[in-house]
């Protein structure tokens, strides 16, 4: 494998859902609280044996085959860089593929419920695909806001789903657990294009001192859930099969996100029945989507509320009588 030294995770929260537990889809009140404590204090955390494995399986089945068809479009979206080796791969939004517990999953809504408010919505639905790449085809560290965010409270959390067990060598993230309490004002180092959302190389060199990076090793059947805000980046798949990983944003109603998932007009009742737990901010058309060709390139996590674009600059940055975490 060359000389490339991964960094096994040990300390990204892990809660293990009881096989019983997952199948009855009813999280306790101690998961919900556990989950959002490690939430808050962390930006992360892992929930284990939360998905059936044969939807797992049944997406890959799919999904993977498709994966050196998508990338040899010359037009499909890479992240930073066709280098990487990243690029964005979306679930099929199909009746016979939409699983419940993939698209709506009970444990992660409930604890969605807890940290957002209740009935969180989804207006993102994609996913990025980790291709063999070389050890240097790694993204730069970065936060999926480009924007001005809120600096005290959470705003949207993404849901991360792999269709394959994770590990350091086909592609586990890089994650730099707390850094979610650092605005983004601070530490962003405004470059041109996507590395917009790159992190000051000095604040990575100060951070490291103290809390350096783990990568995020999960079993098939789990879920992440990840605030927006957190430090991350993909490293390379040393392997030589795609590594899959789907990626749901959900905010609360009133943050009134601004992307939309684009949906067939056949899954609309299926998809209104989930919405005691999570409801969707689609737009539903005629005919098929083809989820080859959605693309990340032009996604806004910013909200839409102009209360809150009024107060932007505000909620951004820290006052002089806070507490700064490092």
């Amino acid at each position: 494998m060359g000389s490339y030294t991964p960094v096994y995770d040990q300390e990204i929260h892990t809660i293990h859902i009881p096989e019983d537990v997952r199948k009855s889809g009813q999280p306790s009140l101690e998961l919900i609280a556990e989950a959002a404590a490690f939430l808050h204090k962390d930006g992360i955390i892992v929930l284990d044996n939360a998905i059936d494995t044969a939807h797992i399986d049944a997406l890959n089945a799919q999904l993977a085959p498709e994966a050196l068809e998508i990338a040899n479009d010359p037009d499909h979206h890479f992240n930073f860089g066709k280098h990487t080796r990243n690029m964005d791969q979306a679930p099929p939004p199909t009746k016979a593929l939409m699983f419940k517990d993939v698209w709506s999953n009970p444990f992660a809504a409930a604890v969605l419920a807890a940290v957002l408010g209740p009935r969180p919505v989804v207006h993102y639905a994609n996913g990025n695909t980790a291709l063999k790449a070389s050890p240097e085809g790694r993204q730069p560290v970065h936060s999926d806001c480009e924007f001005a965010h809120p600096a005290y409270f959470p705003f949207a959390y993404v849901i991360n789903i792999s269709l394959v067990d994770v590990t350091a060598w086909n592609g586990g993230t890089e994650i730099w657990l707390g850094s979610h309490h650092i605005s983004v004002q601070e530490a962003h180092d405004h470059g041109a294009g996507e590395d917009l959302l790159a992190i000051k190389p000095e604040l990575l060199e100060q951070r490291r001192k103290h809390s350096p990076p783990i990568q995020a090793c999960t079993k098939r059947g789990s879920l992440v859930i990840r605030d927006l805000r957190l430090w991350h980046a993909g490293m390379p798949n040393l392997t030589d099969e795609p590594r899959v990983m789907l990626a749901f944003v959900a905010s609360p109603a009133w943050w009134q996100g601004r992307s939309k998932v684009t949906l067939p007009r056949n899954v609309k009742d299926m998809v209104d029945g989930w919405s005691d737990e999570l409801g969707f901010a689609a737009d539903y058309v005629d005919g098929e989507v083809d989820h080859k060709k959605i693309s990340s390139s032009n996604v806004d996590f910013n909200s839409a509320s102009k209360v809150l674009g009024r107060y932007e600059s505000e909620l951004s940055r820290w006052p002089d009588y806070a507490p700064r975490w490092s």
